[in-house]
């Protein structure tokens, strides 16, 4: 296994891992499968351009994109000390083997070493336990809960909010595995 960033030459792994997770987890993202699809190949390349203030980090199997996460740097000057993650995703054959946490244990470390970061911060479906836990046991707090946050055509769903500071990520206090 290896974790690395994405590249635009890495854009077709992204958009494969991108459109399997609409698929089968499509109430944790706010975007959807028919959307996406209808995305062109340039835009999946600019989701994977790796810029200051934004980068994809994700882990591969072999040649085998398995699980992604999303970084991105808040731009106006009274909030570019926050950033947020976006995008999390994990194959289901690849679950529950603390790789995802090892991903994310990469991407703060990345996202910390930035220059003045100081907090990051993500929204979780507030039914997805498995992810509030991965979360929270990487010292995320929660904030508030956006109500009625993402709307599938039949029902509402409410989103944690949630966020870890830079004092708060410390290395050797963070799990290593599941």
């Amino acid at each position: 296994m290896q974790i690395r960033l994405l590249n635009t030459s890495d854009f077709l792994d992204y958009k494969r891992i991108r459109l399997e997770a609409l698929k089968t987890d499509p109430l944790s993202f706010g975007s959807t499968l028919e959307e996406e699809m209808k995305r062109t190949d340039e835009y999946f390349k600019n989701k994977v351009t790796m810029t200051t203030r934004h980068f994809v980090m994700g882990l591969y199997d072999s040649d085998k994109l398995v699980s992604v996460a999303v970084f991105t740097r808040d731009n106006s000057l009274k909030e570019s000390h926050k950033g947020e993650i976006t995008s999390v995703y994990c194959m289901n054959q690849y679950r529950n083997q603390g790789l995802t946490t090892q991903l994310l244990i990469e991407v703060l470390k990345k996202a910390f070493s930035l220059p003045n970061l100081k907090i990051v911060k993500l929204t979780v479906l507030r039914q997805n336990q498995s992810a509030q836990k991965l979360y929270i046991k990487l010292g995320f707090k929660t904030y508030g809960c956006e109500p009625k946050s993402l709307y599938d055509g039949q029902q509402y769903y409410d989103e944690d909010l949630m966020f870890i500071d830079s004092s708060s990520f410390q290395l050797n206090q963070l799990p290593n595995n599941k």
